[in-house]
């Protein structure tokens, strides 16, 4: 099965509360590569590369909020978006 790339921007409250934290350690058990960060506008961006199954169980999971301390407002999705190939799912700062 061929690897998916999406692009999330997910608005809210979703900065200080381990948002980024619970999105890596979600990637982690779903085998997702990429990077989450923060947004100078108070969002968060994901870059994510996974087997398709996968990568529709991750953006589920990040609607719902992956912290429980998160309140999600918008999630924008841009699917087969170009994302940098990685090994690993990172934390940017």
């Amino acid at each position: 099965m061929a690897r998916k790339t999406v692009i999330m921007r997910v608005t809210g409250m979703v900065q200080g509360v381990g948002f980024r934290y619970t999105t890596k350690h979600l990637a982690y058990k779903l085998n997702i590569s990429g990077i989450v960060k923060n947004l100078e506008d108070g969002s968060v961006e994901i870059q994510a590369i996974a087997e398709e199954d996968d990568l529709e169980k991750f953006i589920v999971a990040v609607k719902k909020g992956p912290s429980p301390a998160a309140r999600i407002g918008e999630v924008y999705i841009y699917k087969d978006a170009p994302v940098e190939e990685r090994k690993t799912f990172d934390i940017e700062y």
